[in-house]
């Protein structure tokens, strides 16, 4: 009788095989893991800045247009959480924060009561992430004589997302300043 070799794997060397699986396979996870995390926070990240750049240009044409800029400040305040825009034909507009029920959002509101958003409903202006304008980051600098005309206006605001308290990868801050001039 002929004993030819044998073909196969011994038990050593499948016990060896599943040691190195078993060490690789949660390294490779971990790194799956970290790598979606990061996409999804760059991803939130990008629509946090998108939102806040859109409204700041919406601000700002809205200033450059107006005719004059009033803020609600009380003597000796620096800013106030809303300001008003008189247009050239004289209606004014009303820049603030509203509430949707889902988020703190930035707001134009029309002398008629008509909101327009300038913000998205994923992004909020709230400090703690919740859907109420008490907390609100947005705010407007005063006239320098604590008079109620200017012509000149710096708004400020954070984007943040909302109802987010998991980990730093779900979470996205950033914030947003300009300075604008009204251009009659």
């Amino acid at each position: 009788m002929h004993i030819g070799t044998q073909k196969g794997f011994t038990l050593l060397e499948i016990l060896i095989s599943i040691g190195v699986l078993a060490i690789v396979a949660p390294l490779m996870a971990q790194v799956l893991f970290t790598t979606t995390h990061v996409n999804k926070k760059t991803e939130l990240v990008a629509d946090i800045k998108q939102n806040g750049n859109f409204a700041l240009d919406v601000i700002g044409r809205m200033v450059r247009s107006a005719v004059s800029i009033e803020t609600s400040c009380a003597m000796g305040e620096t800013s106030a959480p809303s300001a008003l825009i008189r247009n050239s034909d004289n209606n004014v507009t009303t820049l603030t924060c509203l509430s949707d029920g889902n988020a703190a959002r930035i707001a134009s509101v029309s002398g008629t009561g008509v909101a327009a958003y300038l913000s998205a409903g994923n992004v909020t202006l709230s400090v703690s992430g919740g859907a109420t304008c008490s907390d609100s980051s947005l705010t407007f600098s005063c006239p320098p004589a604590g008079g109620g005309i200017q012509s000149e206006l710096t708004v400020s605001f954070t984007l943040g997302s909302p109802g987010v308290t998991g980990s730093a990868f779900e979470s996205g801050k950033s914030s947003f300043q300009s300075t604008m001039s009204v251009r009659n």
